[in-house]
């Protein structure tokens, strides 16, 4: 047997045993084991492995010993495991933490997951809703974790198997995790936001890890959805408004008996209560709650308050005004692993203004995220405002976005007023409006962005000096241009 064709197998068996082990089930290592051992047994000392070398043979080793650690890597020892996390690494990366909740008696309940670069991380939540007629509807999965799973299963026990799986967004962080909890769930059909694409390389839905056989686009007319949702939902589907190298969408639930709104990114609310997720490893909040790189700070409520008031601020502004960035070698010369050993001890800035402030400005009530008031919505202020008065106009008591605080207390016409950015009157007064100064990233990313004509141009806002039809025929021409 030739050395390539030894690697093949080794390469081909390590990965197949990897993809099994993320999609199905923990495959016991003395598979594996059990079926390299004999590889390397041989009737030749001096030839080693059917006539290879010695030399070859330790070759063959360290190919062995590589394609090993990439199938160790993708084992799901832990129930907070998450064997693909390679695939979008990022906090918390393998490791992820959920939290269930039930947000109505015996008919929904959320997942709480952590998301985010680096140590900005918030919550990343997915909604379960049981459906009038048994089963399970499932918005936005976050991480088929045996942890999460198992979670799952105790729902499916008492109601029913999952029917649906919805995916509210393109966002990567919302469709990523999608594919692998399908596949663990092969009964639910599965539902994508249209507008979905990747990047760099636009690739087909199935592609992405979606079943191609049970894999549709979300309706855009009731009479289209199954009776299941018609029955037990509202929706509405905002955009996708396209640009040049991606785009944003999304689609909506009101679940009618609970008067409950499931959203993904559209609203948040922000509030200085620590989110639970966050409290239960808080090394990224005493990380942020320092102001300089000497800064000894202590696990105190207070100081995870600081903590994450921060990492709210990075987490919707990218940089806050509150900050001085210092300059790489500067930051690396300053290190202090001997305080802080996360990221070998560089903290890249200092906080040197008030970024209380900044955070007050936010609260008061529901918010759009400033990177969409910024790069996305404000391209697009007749379709989002005729959206958003379609949703007001709903039976509203309750808000379940997918980040940050979770089940919000607010009805239609505040989810209206979080949109108000997009008039020409602005925002009004005591609602949360994002401080000029912390704005200051994102409007030097939008002229970047307008350079180089990855995005249009924004329209006139309403309640100006120009109607309806003008506003819609101006955005209409600008959008074709990209």
């Amino acid at each position: 047997m030739s050395r390539r064709r030894i690697l093949c197998m080794l390469a081909v068996f390590v990965f197949a045993a990897a993809v099994v082990n993320a999609f199905v089930s923990q495959t016991p290592i003395t598979a594996f084991r059990s079926t390299i051992t004999p590889l390397f047994l041989s009737s030749s000392s001096e030839q080693g492995l059917g006539g290879i070398s010695r030399r070859q043979l330790g070759e063959l080793a360290v190919a062995a010993v590589g394609l090993g650690v990439s199938f160790l890597g993708t084992r799901e020892v832990k129930p907070t495991d998450y064997g693909l996390w390679g695939v979008l690494p990022v906090g918390t990366y393998k490791s992820k933490k959920t939290i269930s909740k039930e947000i109505v008696p015996e008919k929904i309940w959320t997942f709480d997951q952590k998301f985010g670069i680096l140590n900005v991380q918030v919550p990343l939540r997915m909604t379960v809703v049981k459906l009038s007629e048994g089963g399970l509807f499932v918005y936005n999965p976050v991480a088929a974790t045996p942890e999460c799973v198992g979670m799952l299963q105790e729902l499916i026990s008492k109601h029913g198997e999952i029917k649906h799986i919805v995916v509210g967004s393109v966002a990567l962080e919302h469709k990523v995790y999608a594919g692998v909890l399908a596949q663990k769930f092969p009964k639910a059909q599965v539902w994508l936001t249209p507008g979905q694409y990747s990047f760099p390389v636009n690739l087909p839905d199935p592609f992405l890890g979606f079943p191609a056989s049970r894999t549709k686009m979300v309706p855009q007319r009731p009479e289209s959805a199954p009776l299941e949702w018609t029955r037990d939902f509202d929706f509405l589907t905002l955009g996708p408004f396209k640009s040049r190298d991606g785009a944003f969408a999304e689609t909506v639930f009101r679940h009618k008996e609970s008067k409950t709104l499931i959203v993904t990114d559209t609203v948040l609310e922000v509030t200085e209560e620590v989110p639970e997720i966050c409290e239960l490893e808080p090394s990224p909040l005493l990380y942020h709650a320092r102001d300089t790189v000497t800064d000894v700070v202590e696990n105190t409520p207070e100081t995870r308050k600081t903590g994450w008031r921060r990492v709210a601020l990075f987490g919707l502004f990218f940089t806050p005004s509150a900050i001085d960035i210092k300059d790489a070698d500067v930051a690396f010369k300053e290190r202090r692993p001997d305080i802080n050993p996360d990221f070998i001890g560089i903290y890249p800035w200092d906080w040197v203004r008030d970024d209380k402030a900044s955070f007050d400005a936010l609260k008061g009530g529901l918010l759009v995220a400033p990177i969409l008031q910024t790069l996305i919505l404000n391209r697009h202020p007749i379709e989002v405002l005729d959206f958003a008065d379609t949703v007001s106009k709903w039976d509203i008591e309750r808000i379940i976005p997918a980040h940050f605080k979770n089940d919000l207390k607010y009805k239609g016409e505040d989810y209206r007023k979080a949109f108000t950015f997009l008039e020409a009157k602005g925002v009004p007064k005591g609602l949360p409006k994002p401080l000029d100064g912390d704005l200051e990233f994102l409007r030097e990313s939008e002229e970047g962005l307008l350079e180089s004509g990855a995005i249009a141009p924004c329209p006139p806002l309403p309640g100006g000096k120009y109607s309806r039809e003008e506003i819609l025929a101006q955005t209409i021409m600008q959008s074709l241009q990209l």
